[in-house]
């Protein structure tokens, strides 16, 4: 969820779906697809699949926050909350 999805191409009027339309005009500058989800007010499985979509149609790209390229792994987090709780 905290990947960024920008729109690169934006739709014609009337050549995609209106939920399809809206969330290209959501993703007019880089924003987090939890963000989409709020704003356009579907749930959250429902906006991924239509970010899915307009993925496949090419109308969408998703860019890999920081955290998510550089975050520790999940055997150092356990070896950290291991030592926090021998505190």
């Amino acid at each position: 969820m905290t990947s960024q999805v920008v729109a690169v191409a934006p739709a014609p009027a009337g050549e995609v779906d209106p939920e399809l339309e809206l969330i290209l005009s959501l993703c007019a500058r880089p924003v987090s697809v939890a963000e989409v989800a709020s704003r356009s007010g579907f749930p959250l499985g429902v906006t991924r699949i239509l970010l899915a979509d307009l993925l496949d149609q090419g109308r969408v790209v998703v860019r890999t926050s920081d955290w998510e390229r550089h975050r520790p792994d999940a055997e150092t987090l356990r070896s950290v909350l291991e030592r926090i709780r021998q505190l």
